[in-house]
């Protein structure tokens, strides 16, 4: 299932789940500060739940 949630990651964003783990200042592990962008801001919202 990893595999497909990276396909379709990679169909609808254009770059791999990898890619992400060290976007901005939510997406990968902690997270502090403002969001940088929506991107940014999606995994904001997915550290709050």
């Amino acid at each position: 299932h990893l595999l497909q949630f990276e396909q379709l990651i990679r169909k609808i964003a254009g770059r791999g789940f990898r890619y992400y783990g060290f976007y901005g200042c939510y997406c990968g592990l902690g997270g502090q500060g403002r969001p940088q962008d929506a991107t940014d801001r999606c995994c904001f919202v997915h550290d709050c739940c």
